[in-house]
This record gives structure tokens, C-alpha cells and sequence, in this order.
């Protein structure tokens, strides 16, 4: 199999290339989505409109080419979209409960501690997405900038104010960890 991450882009209309591109970032975009999202079955649906967009808009205004900043900008405003949407639709408390408890089991691991991971969930949404895809996701600075639609600057800002903000939460933890 032809790895993508090796290209800097691929061409949007090779169905082989397109297929390789959704293996290679399938699953880190459904994690992305579920820790902006907090929910598996929302998650792998913005995960998949995701693709399907990227796929339909091939070729639109000079999108001949796939790029994961592309991917990852266009979850990130299907998440802004779907939290938007629940904000002004909120559902029954009862049924958020009941998908609470069977989601447990089926929730991506991931490799970091589960403090940290609910530490970064504090953060407001915008440090949150450049923490997720800096540091989860392990795009680059350009990448995450990419993804965003803002400058490096504005990343290394965010990621700056982000770590500011997330030492008083974490010190505890590291406190207890060291004993």
C-alpha cells in the first residue's frame, strides 16, 4: 500500500489514492471529532461527511488535491457545525444518559493519560483544537495552521496560552505521580 503521509498531496479524482487517504486518516479524524464532540456515533458521522465533502468538492475551486490540513480543517467546522446544532437543538437528557453508558466501551483509547485528556477538554474550543491536532494528531506547526485557517503565530500564541492555562490543572496530578 502507497502511503500518503509520505506525499505532500494527492490528486482528489484517483479513487486508490482517495482510498488510501481515507486508511491513513480514517481513524485520526473519528478521534479528533470524538474529543471535540464527545460522542462515537457524532464523531464517526462528522468523520465521514468529512470525506464525503472532500470527495464531492474534488476540483472545486482548485481543490484538485487532498492534504490532511484540508481533512482536519473540514472537521473541525463540521464539529463548530454540529455543537452549533445541538446548542440550538438540545435533545432529551434521558437519551443522552443511555448513549453515555453504551458509548464506554467502543471510546478510542488514547496513548496519554486520562487526566491530561480531561485537563484539555477544560481549555476553551480554540486551544483545544490546537492542542488535539499539535499534540494528538501530530501535525505541525503549518499543518495545525492549515487546519485552522490561521498563521503559525496564531498557533504558537494558542498553544503558548493553552499550556499557561492547563499547568494549574495538571499540577496535581503530576504531584501525585511523583510521590
Amino acid at each position: 500500500m502507497g502511503s500518503v503521509k509520505g506525499l505532500p498531496d494527492t490528486n482528489a479524482y484517483d479513487q486508490k489514492a482517495f482510498d488510501d487517504f481515507i486508511h491513513e486518516y480514517g481513524d485520526k479524524a473519528v478521534r479528533y471529532a470524538y474529543v471535540t464532540l464527545h460522542s462515537r456515533p457524532d464523531a464517526e458521522d462528522v468523520a465521514q461527511e468529512a470525506f464525503v465533502r472532500l470527495w464531492r468538492h474534488a476540483g472545486r475551486r482548485g481543490v484538485d488535491t487532498l492534504s490532511s490540513a484540508l481533512l482536519f480543517h473540514t472537521v473541525t467546522n463540521l464539529c463548530r457545525d454540529r455543537m452549533r446544532h445541538q446548542k440550538r437543538h438540545p435533545e432529551d437528557p434521558t437519551d443522552l444518559l443511555e448513549v453515555t453508558q453504551g458509548e464506554e466501551d467502543d471510546t478510542p483509547v488514547l496513548s496519554d493519560s486520562q487526566a491530561v485528556l480531561a485537563a484539555v477538554m477544560q481549555l476553551n474550543a480554540v486551544e483545544r483544537q490546537c492542542i488535539l491536532l499539535f499534540y494528538y494528531m501530530d501535525r505541525s506547526l503549518k499543518e495545525t495552521a492549515d487546519a485552522l485557517r490561521v498563521s503559525e503565530q496564531v498557533v504558537k500564541t494558542r498553544l503558548y496560552r493553552a499550556r499557561q492555562h492547563l499547568k494549574p490543572l495538571l499540577e496535581p496530578v503530576w504531584k501525585e505521580n511523583s510521590l
